[in-house]
């Protein structure tokens, strides 16, 4: 064997294991994405337990946000406050989620589920009291406004204990 020969058989060995260490990356980089999107699912659905147990855990902010829901009207000044601060915080938890669908990171069953869910809490006019300011505070992508106004006003939300709100709003369908 000469020299020449050996110098090719290397040369075909380097290609043979540059074009497997590129296979491998692209086997690592189709695992990441998956990992990544199932870790936004999981992200997203935990940014809403935590509301919900937050609400669920029988303090100030509880009392308020059941008084908002079922009696808006009886609101003080400093509990409005409260309710905008929460209503302001589930806005934009929606809004990193719809970041993470127009990404390609959130899969469309999930955001159609919270855009959804949004859509619903349109029915209620404190919500929709702090979404106006809330725009015009500019606290949100124009890419978000679009995408909450273009899904409409869906059926309002139950929650026990509550009144059924009586929506005077068509649901979207």
């Amino acid at each position: 064997m000469t020299l020449e020969n050996i110098y090719y058989i290397g040369q075909t060995v380097a290609v043979v294991a540059i074009l497997a260490s590129l296979a491998m990356v692209a086997v690592q980089t189709r695992q990441n994405g998956r990992t990544m999107r199932a870790q936004a699912v999981w992200d997203a659905q935990t940014s809403f337990v935590e509301i919900n147990d937050m609400l669920a855990s029988g303090g100030r902010i509880s009392e308020v946000s059941f008084k908002g829901f079922t009696d808006p009207g009886s609101l003080t000044p400093y509990e409005r406050y409260l309710m905008h601060r929460l209503f302001r915080g589930v806005l934009q938890r929606a809004e990193a989620q719809y970041a993470l669908y127009a990404n390609g990171i959130l899969n469309e069953e999930v955001w159609q589920l919270r855009r959804g869910y949004i859509s619903s809490l349109m029915n209620y006019p404190l919500f929709v009291e702090v979404w106006q300011i809330d725009k015009a505070n500019s606290m949100f992508t124009r890419a978000f406004v679009a995408e909450m106004e273009q899904a409409g006003i869906a059926g309002a939300p139950t929650f026990l204990g509550a009144p059924a709100l009586q929506s005077t709003r068509e649901p979207n369908t």
